[in-house]
């Protein structure tokens, strides 16, 4: 069985975010190669705009077990962790966690077949941590030299250690005792040098370790540097909830966000000075201004 999986736990943006990523979802896949699992604190919101579906479950969670997940190191990043350790658990089979910021571009059919072989995957190679953007070079000049133990294993931040995005993380149920590593190795690192993207690394060098790791990136756009558009993305669904899914979808897309994301990323990935630069000529990188 395959199972595409959700978080969407606490603020309504991320409900949001989460509804428009579904109704991609539904358009990208003719014939739908899932059962979606929503863990969410409100899964009536959802209801309100996707209706009653049997291919779409609600899975039972207390305020124990979302404390729980948070980990020692209590961190929100690190709930993913968590959920899929309590899908694996009660729903075998082929998992496909997928962040809520995601829109998706073409059916994830293969991606849960090459999973069912034993292929592991993740959003985005993002490249060595040691040459990657201003972040990555900081965390591995923190982390360089440190040793950490992970279950049967031993693993070190080195030159070669490759930062994926978890913006989509994928693998077979009956491998989940790799998460208690993934965990182990992300409080590890938080007590080490807390930084966001621990949780992120911890995939990373623990999927590493048993080989190489599929990208996601062709199927869904993961947006996840506009932050600032979940404002925009609740009041669409609050004024249009009753609308048909192909008005919602057609809305939704009229925003541009794959567009809107790409060029954020550019401006973000320029060198210091030409961002400096082009603030002084009046030329920075600005959210557009959308219409809902």
């Amino acid at each position: 069985m395959n199972y595409l999986i959700y978080l969407a736990h606490g603020p309504a943006e991320l409900r949001s975010e989460a509804l428009y990523s579904l109704l991609s979802y539904f358009r990208a896949a003719p014939v739908l190669p899932a059962q979606v699992l929503i863990y969410t604190d409100a899964p009536d919101a959802f209801r309100q705009v996707l209706g009653e579906r049997p291919d779409v479950l609600y899975p039972s969670v207390t305020e124990a077990e979302w404390q729980a997940w948070r980990g020692s190191a209590n961190m929100v990043y690190l709930l993913k962790i968590g959920v899929l350790e309590h899908a694996a658990a009660h729903y075998p089979g082929n998992l496909l966690f997928v962040d809520t910021d995601t829109i998706w571009q073409r059916d994830p059919t293969p991606i849960f077949e090459q999973i069912g072989q034993g292929t592991r995957f993740m959003h985005d190679n993002e490249g060595l941590l040691a040459t990657g953007n201003t972040l990555s070079r900081k965390v591995y000049r923190h982390l360089k030299g440190h040793t950490f133990r992970i279950g049967a294993y031993q693993v070190q931040v080195t030159p070669a250690t490759l930062l994926f995005n978890s913006g989509v993380i994928g693998f077979r149920s009956h491998e989940a005792a790799l998460l208690r590593d993934v965990m182990q190795l992300a409080e590890q690192l938080y007590a080490t040098y807390h930084k966001h993207m621990m949780e992120q690394l911890a995939f990373s060098m623990r999927f590493a370790v048993d080989g190489p790791v599929q990208e996601a990136k062709p199927y869904v756009v993961h947006y996840w540097n506009l932050k600032a558009v979940r404002p925009t993305l609740a009041a669409l669904f609050a004024r249009y909830q009753s609308a048909s899914h192909e008005e919602l979808l057609r809305r939704l897309d009229a925003l541009g966000l794959p567009e809107v994301h790409r060029a954020e990323l550019a401006y973000r990935n320029l060198a210091g000075w030409q961002r400096t630069l082009r603030k002084l000529t009046g030329r920075r990188w600005r959210m557009p201004a959308f219409e809902v």
